[in-house]
């Protein structure tokens, strides 16, 4: 009688590598996705803690003043703050009604972060808020 011989052969060993092989490059993909998330993430947390640095400058300001500025924080982000008249969040008809003149007026205050994300693509951020101040003329 003949023995059957033992191992594996040629066919089953190349199975095997390539069955581990595809894992190991699946194990590879899944940490280079979460290291671009990671990075991301980290940007994006950069740009809102500048956001409310900025929000917060111009909320202290004694006057506001209408208009829009821009600046470098870094050679990555760069910041963009808009100042405008918002009428539309005052009831302007029950001042009329009650001939009431007021020196306050309502200003929306947008305060944007932008930084590229990739060769064709930019990540922005913004912060929106209201803010009740003197009118200034």
């Amino acid at each position: 009688m003949r023995r059957a011989a033992a191992g594996f052969t040629l066919l089953e060993v190349a199975i095997a590598l390539a069955i581990l092989g595809i894992g190991v490059v699946t194990v590879l993909e899944l940490f280079s996705a979460g290291l671009r998330m990671e990075t991301r993430a980290g940007a994006r947390a950069r740009a809102v803690l500048y956001a409310r640095g900025l929000l917060d400058q111009t909320m202290v300001l004694p006057e506001l003043r209408v208009g829009s500025d821009r600046g470098r924080f870094d050679e990555t982000f760069h910041w963009e703050v808009v100042v405008r008249e918002a009428p539309e969040y005052t009831d302007q008809k029950a001042k009329h009604d009650l001939d009431v003149k007021s020196d306050l007026t309502m200003y929306e205050i947008a305060v944007s972060v932008l930084w590229p994300q990739s060769a064709n693509r930019e990540g922005v951020y913004t912060i929106r808020t209201l803010r009740l101040a003197p009118r200034v003329t």
